[in-house]
């Protein structure tokens, strides 16, 4: 995930860190929310959708909830730049075709997500 233009980095509390590049700014209209979709299979009756503003501010609690600990891991975090959110329920086993509800997002880094894959820990 990247860093806006004025929002602090969520482990250092800084605006000069984790690989921000001044100068490389790109106006962007975002509509920030949550879309929920009707899902009578789902346990909870619905799925939620988060725009990319949305799964942000999302992401930056979850650093703060975890106490900047990597789940998969257990080492700290070290950079923003690396941080994805990673579905605690994959689509590929079972999971909704995509849900970002708050109690199925976990902040990892890319390369813990891309070994862990579809699959449960």
């Amino acid at each position: 995930m990247r860093l806006r233009g004025k929002q602090l980095g969520p482990i250092h509390r800084s605006l000069f860190c984790c690989g921000r590049e001044a100068g490389l700014r790109k106006k962007r209209w975002h509509q920030i929310g949550v879309r929920r979709i009707d899902d009578p299979q789902h346990p909870r009756g619905y799925r939620a959708i988060r725009s990319n503003a949305g799964m942000r501010k999302l992401m930056d609690r979850k650093i703060a909830s975890q106490n900047g600990i990597r789940p998969l891991c257990e080492e700290r975090f070290s950079s923003y730049c690396d941080i994805v959110p990673d579905h605690i329920n994959p689509r590929g086993i079972g999971g909704a075709w995509r849900d970002d509800h708050p109690d199925n997002i976990q902040a990892v880094h890319s390369w813990c997500n891309r070994k862990k894959g579809s699959s449960r820990v």
